[in-house]
């Protein structure tokens, strides 16, 4: 009921709700909602300010009459969805950090049986994207899911609308884990309103690896103010926000900013000085501490600093404390001051690992032996 009342962000309806409990709440609403019957308490918002409240239920009353929840249930059953609550099993804990201005409920459909990804990642941008900006979010998108990711977007053209598209592209791939979740989308409308609607065999094709989520009830239109309000949903959602492409004044960056302010993780990928659509990205960069990004395993370090790939990396490293490894601790160094790919001037290595010409021309004949190392004229290289 109170979703059929309430406009998402309404901080109000938040305080009334978390302290009196929502049927107490309704009660009183419907009991003539009378302000000095409220606990002192919730007289006012966090930062202190006032609520009017005769201004509030003077939001919420019109509304009673046309809260049809039984239709709106029902809507959402003929479609295999869900509403979650707080004290839903599937209810996301995190969107507890918006704190009042969390949503009451979630109207849901999709995928509900698919598993938890290691992490949701919201990939967002410009709708006026370039070419090169759609196939930057496609392919992070697609290598994301591959890695056991999900990814988190709005629906929209362009970005978004990549970034989707990609995650389901992953799904089809034999090496991947079909039943896992693979993208998400929040709408601005209900489940019934979606929009764009030339983007419905899109989000066709996200129900059958992932969930479309709206936090209004599924007949209500999509309206711009409900557009900045499901940003914040994308930010609390996800365990990290990036910014592919946007202009200076993007929606986006409202996303991004309201993931700073929930202490999650802000990236944004660099682009040409000369475009528009990446603007907003270096003005995040230079001015909100967003972390610079041009590749998945860059993204991957936001959430996880020991990404498998990062492990990997490292595991490939010899064991500097493991001498068993090479002939002598000199060999060892020599070995690790040799350049990962390509060749080397002797004269250089014994630079890079602090040692004269012949200490290292002796470990490099000891590296020789077992194979480690290459040598030819005055060049060397590594055998990994």
């Amino acid at each position: 009921m109170w979703s059929n009342l309430l406009e998402p962000g309404d901080t109000a309806g938040g305080v009334l709700i978390s302290e009196m409990g929502a049927t107490a709440a309704l009660a009183w609403l419907l009991s003539g909602a009378n302000p000095t019957d409220l606990p002192k308490q919730i007289r006012r918002l966090e930062n202190g300010k006032v609520i009017p409240w005769a201004k509030v239920v003077a939001r919420w009353l019109p509304r009673v009459p046309q809260a049809n929840v039984r239709q709106q249930l029902d809507l959402l059953e003929r479609q295999g969805g869900e509403l979650w609550y707080p004290e839903h099993p599937r209810w996301p804990k995190q969107l507890a950090d918006l704190g009042i201005g969390a949503p009451v409920a979630l109207w849901v459909k999709g995928n509900l049986q698919a598993t938890p990804p290691k992490a949701h990642i919201a990939l967002v941008g410009a709708r006026a994207a370039s070419g090169e900006g759609e196939q930057i979010s496609q392919e992070f998108a697609y290598e994301l899911v591959q890695a056991g990711y999900s990814v988190i977007s709005g629906g929209a053209f362009g970005i978004d609308a990549a970034a989707h598209r990609g995650a389901i592209q992953a799904t089809k791939q034999p090496r991947v884990n079909n039943e896992s979740q693979a993208t998400i989308a929040f709408m601005a409308g209900g489940i019934n309103q979606l929009y764009p609607v030339s983007q419905l065999d899109l989000f066709d094709a996200i129900t059958e690896c992932g969930l479309i989520i709206s936090e209004v009830p599924p007949t209500w239109r999509p309206a711009k103010w409900r557009f900045l309000a499901r940003n914040r949903l994308i930010a609390a959602f996800s365990q990290a926000t990036v910014v592919i492409e946007a202009g200076w004044r993007s929606g986006a960056l409202a996303t991004a900013h309201r993931g700073l302010e929930l202490g999650r993780p802000v990236a944004a990928v660099p682009g040409s000085i000369y475009s528009q659509m990446s603007k907003g990205c270096h003005r995040l960069i230079r001015e909100a501490g967003a972390s610079l990004v041009t590749s998945v395993p860059d993204i991957r370090e936001l959430v996880d600093p020991l990404s498998e790939s990062f492990r990997r990396e490292v595991a490939t490293e010899p064991n500097l404390a493991d001498e068993t490894e090479f002939p002598s601790i000199l060999a060892q160094r020599v070995w690790q001051a040799l350049p990962k790919y390509g060749r080397a001037q002797v004269s250089s290595v014994a630079v890079s690992a602090g040692l004269s010409v012949s200490e290292v021309n002796g470990a490099l004949a000891e590296l020789l032996v077992v194979g480690k190392a290459q040598v030819f004229a005055d060049e060397c290289w590594r055998v990994n």
